[in-house]
């Protein structure tokens, strides 16, 4: 091989990983753009019909994974070490119970058993915390 052909060859692959990083950045865009129709397809009460309580879970929900998918990928948290994983990850759990206790205090779904609220300020953070904090490490912090 040549010296031309061998810049070449480099040059191909240096523009295809440019694509293969693109179409992170599209995929992200469309999930981001699906999930962003859900919560706009929610306020249309007259469509959907759906309960108080499916709502709040829905949008939390959503309101989670969104934030996630923007840190891992537009902030490139998914190429740091993982230790700044687990600390977007403890602030998300943190977050979570207080920007609901808010939300209660407020008057958001009164109606709501007092159990089912301290379910819902406890659980999803502990799932969400323990899943996301270890099935997702992070990458192993150097830069390219």
């Amino acid at each position: 091989m040549t010296a031309t052909e061998q810049q070449l060859s480099e040059g191909a692959d240096e523009s295809s990983s440019w694509v293969k990083q693109d179409m992170v950045y599209i995929k992200t865009a469309i999930v981001l753009g699906v999930f962003t129709a859900i919560e706009v397809f929610t306020y249309f009460e007259s469509v959907h019909k759906a309960p108080d309580w499916l709502l709040v879970i829905t949008l939390s929900f959503l309101m989670v994974i969104k934030f996630f998918l923007v840190t891992a990928v537009f902030m490139h948290l998914r190429d740091d070490n993982a230790v700044f994983t687990k600390l977007m990850v403890l602030g998300l759990c943190i977050a979570w119970p207080v920007y609901f206790i808010m939300a209660f205090t407020f008057g958001f779904l009164p109606n709501w058993n007092p159990i089912l609220k301290v379910l819902f300020l406890l659980v999803p953070p502990s799932i969400t915390g323990s899943w996301l904090g270890f099935s997702f490490k992070g990458g192993t912090g150097s830069h390219h």
